[in-house]
């Protein structure tokens, strides 16, 4: 499955920044420059994640989070320059999912994707088959050709994050974070150990190396 994105920024060089790199990551995304056009889109077609600013022409972030949270519990992320805390309580009360201060690093922005789609929606997805494999997602159950596989948990947890991702490049650090930890202080070369045993344990050809920049699996 192939997660949905909307971006909601008025600032076009902001805006083709973010969808660029989301879209890198393997997500679909629409961009849009006004609360108008966010609404529109909203009510015409599915998305996952939202990710406004709050300062927008016309119909406002704040006016634009108040119609959607009327219809939809989608997540939404608030991208702004505003960085005053009564401001970001005010976007909370709002129910917002998440707030994102400008300037800000991409890599952590999909940290914060990533992990809202996590925990929104793979609850609800029991099971991913790739090729021939079936993985049953969180039980640490992983079969090919019928057969059930002796993964380590750790194996386990790369496959997993690897397939959910699917056409998205990891990278060594990235994978790190979202398997071990921030706080982990081992040598990132062990993602490349458990690569080296999930290919023994299924197929070679399963997660492509890139080069000079980490990992994936190829999307159907």
């Amino acid at each position: 499955m192939k997660y949905r994105v909307l971006v909601v920024e008025d600032q076009s060089d902001i805006r083709t920044a973010i969808q660029a790199f989301i879209t890198r990551s393997g997500y679909d995304v629409v961009s849009v420059a006004t609360g108008e056009e966010a609404w529109e889109s909203f009510q015409t077609e599915e998305f996952h994640v939202i990710l406004t600013d709050m300062m927008l022409p016309g119909l406002s972030g704040e006016e634009l989070i108040k119609k959607i949270r009327a219809e939809s519990d989608i997540p939404i992320i608030v991208i702004s320059a505003l960085t005053d805390e009564m401001f970001q309580i005010n976007a909370y009360e709002y129910k917002i999912d998440d707030y994102v201060s400008k300037p800000f690093s991409m890599n952590i922005l999909i940290y914060k994707i990533e992990a809202i789609i996590r925990r929104t929606y793979t609850e609800a997805l029991t099971e991913i088959e790739y090729k021939d494999i079936r993985l049953i997602v969180n039980n640490y159950e992983v079969f090919y050709h019928g057969e059930l596989v002796d993964l380590t948990a750790k194996e386990f947890e790369l496959l997993q994050t690897l397939l959910l991702g699917k056409g998205k490049i990891y990278t060594r650090e990235e994978l790190i974070d979202l398997i071990w930890g921030y706080d982990y202080l081992g040598d990132t070369r062990t993602i490349d150990m458990h690569i080296k045993n999930i290919r023994k344990k299924l197929f070679p050809e399963l997660i492509a190396t890139v080069k000079g920049v980490g990992y994936r699996i190829e999307r159907n």
